[in-house]
């Protein structure tokens, strides 16, 4: 399965959680910018940073959430379900939970780096 069939599989939430991880790259680079070309060591931004990771987080256990339900009452609904549709819709149920664990994975990565670096630039300075 590659990205994009993983992506689609995974349900509409997923590009909110995409969204949110180009939020923190967009976020991480204008910091980024800001220490290396204007030599500006501050905390502003820094905060967004965590908070999109830890929302694409939530938002895919939400969203594994929301599939598991919909199975639930869909195999209630019908009564007489084969295990291996039970099992194919439970094993998709989890990439929005895989993809938002990924967001905020790396999106506390660059939050912790960014956070030291400008903590030293900001130590070395006094």
């Amino acid at each position: 399965m590659n990205f994009l069939e993983f992506h689609r599989a995974g349900g509409p939430y997923m590009g909110i959680i995409s969204f949110m991880g180009l939020l923190v790259l967009v976020i991480a680079g204008i910091k980024i910018y800001q220490m290396v070309a204007l030599k500006q060591y501050n905390q502003k931004l820094i905060g967004l940073i965590r908070m999109g990771g830890s929302f694409a987080a939530a938002l895919g256990v939400l969203s594994q959430i929301i599939g598991i339900v919909q199975a639930l009452e869909a195999i209630r609904a019908a009564a007489d379900i084969s295990p291996e549709i039970v099992m194919g819709g439970a094993i998709v149920s989890f990439y929005s939970t895989i993809w938002g664990l990924t967001v905020l994975v790396f999106s506390l990565l660059i939050y912790y780096v960014l956070k030291e670096v400008i903590k030293q630039k900001m130590s070395g300075n006094n």
